[in-house]
């Protein structure tokens, strides 16, 4: 394994050599280490724990005014540098722009969990037992589930002569829990992502259970179609990733620019908040993460850039990633750098989900979807299926109800007084790259089809 001395010597060596040998006028060194251990539980028996290691280098320089991308495993990296006048490479489409001035940045801490890079197989087994603590206890439980832990170093050197070199940390815990009950068999899936490694996942486990307990319970089919809905955090958030959130980018943003929103909307980006999953010192083009105002009070204030898309001397907001999709760790040398969200935090709003709850003699509750990733962001429009949701009467949740499907625009139920609780929770909706901080949204404009 390369030493963090080792990484940085080698990015300075790569831009030297492309300085030296290929005549660029600017150029960019993305170094990538990953050591991921990886282990969980399946059918109450632990799986096989596997360590993967992946090391690499992206390139991206300018010459004769086009940009051109390249990547390597690190280990050939120096010698492939040599001849890459001779290697098939193809331009990237874009106006020219300059490399960003690399800004070393200690406003984030606590990214970086030492324990994980002390971990080994004994440990990651006895994590994995542990989600079995529960379990063991109630017969017609049956958990499955996979832990991901990673210890990420990246290094990015430019032209402007600095080096920017971070260690952080990820966990990913994927659970799915079967329980028989009621002549039937139900499931729920519980999902966490974070920088800081739990020293256990009892906890977890136990939330999950309780929620397939609860699911079990008598279901029927919803016959009403005029009632309020309730989405709880991880259902407002998977609907959200793909039917607005494009729209938030330089590129796309004129999608959002002159809606108003309800006064009650307010959305930032933050990338300085330490523990939360995309917390980090700078972004994948060496520029320190910040706190970005989308909306304010419901009115589009600030669009998230990178390089590439902001306009000149636009400040940059530090959201350029490597992005390899459908990947439980997001990050990837391999991939060109994107504008990407770090950490979406939706404002809060003035009252409990209790409270909520207690107003409404009859409603839904919907805690999980299935079909967002088909929302169309640059109309709002969705249409999903609540594959988990509960039927409210007189102020209290009840009987879990049918599969059914939900038709709505995010555009619409943002701007119609939508209500927002002061419950939130962290959530990273599979298939996004990063995170948020979402509240439960209270809204009567949606439809059903049945």
């Amino acid at each position: 394994m390369y030493t963090d001395e080792e990484l940085k010597e080698i990015a300075t060596k790569v831009l030297v050599k492309l300085d030296k040998q290929h005549d660029v006028k600017e150029a960019e060194i993305y170094i990538q280490s990953i050591s991921q251990m990886m282990g969980g539980i399946e059918y109450r028996t632990p799986k096989d724990f596997q360590s993967v290691d992946r090391v690499g280098c992206a390139v991206r320089f300018f010459k004769e005014n086009q940009l051109y991308f390249a990547c390597f495993p690190l280990s050939t990296v120096l010698d492939e540098i040599n001849k890459l006048s001779t290697l098939v490479s193809y331009p990237i489409i874009c106006n020219k722009f300059e490399f960003p001035e690399i800004k070393l940045s200690s406003s984030v801490s606590k990214i970086y969990d030492k324990r994980v890079a002390s971990l080994n197989e004994e440990e990651m087994y006895n994590i994995s037992y542990s989600m079995n603590e529960l379990e063991n206890k109630i017969e017609d439980i049956i958990l499955d589930g996979s832990i991901l832990f990673s210890l990420e170093r990246k290094i990015i050197v430019n032209t402007s002569q600095k080096i920017a070199f971070e260690k952080s940390t990820w966990c990913d815990i994927d659970l799915r829990a079967l329980y028989r009950g009621y002549d039937m068999i139900s499931s729920s899936e519980k999902h966490l992502t974070s920088r800081q490694i739990p020293s256990s996942v009892s906890s977890i486990v136990e939330d999950l259970v309780t929620e397939t307990i609860q699911r079990s319970a008598p279901s029927e089919v919803l016959e009403n179609k005029e009632l309020p809905v309730i989405f709880s955090p991880m259902a407002f958030a998977q609907i959200f990733s793909f039917s607005l959130v494009p729209s938030l980018s330089k590129k796309f943003s004129e999608n959002i620019q002159n809606i108003q929103f309800s006064e009650n909307f307010n959305l930032i980006d933050d990338g300085t908040v330490p523990g939360l999953p995309n917390s980090t010192s700078f972004d994948d083009e060496g520029v320190s993460q910040a706190k970005t105002n989308i909306i304010i009070k419901g009115v589009f204030e600030t669009a998230l850039n990178n390089s590439q898309y902001a306009e000149k001397n636009e400040e940059m907001t530090g959201n350029s990633f490597r992005v390899k999709m459908f990947e439980l760790f997001p990050r990837n040398y391999q991939s060109y750098p994107e504008i990407y969200p770090s950490n979406l935090i939706i404002g809060e709003g003035n009252q409990k989900l209790d409270q909520v709850i207690n107003d409404i003699s009859e409603g839904i509750f919907i805690n999980s979807t299935h079909g967002y990733m088909t929302a169309d962001y640059y109309s709002g429009t969705f249409k999903i299926s609540a594959n988990d949701a509960y039927k409210i009467e007189k102020g209290s949740i009840e009987k879990t109800l049918q599969t059914f499907d939900v038709i709505g625009n995010i555009h619409n139920l943002l701007c119609k007084n939508p209500i927002f609780t002061e419950d939130r929770k962290v959530v990273r909706p599979i298939n996004t790259p990063y995170s948020i901080l979402a509240p439960y949204l209270y809204t009567e404009d949606v439809s059903f089809f049945l």
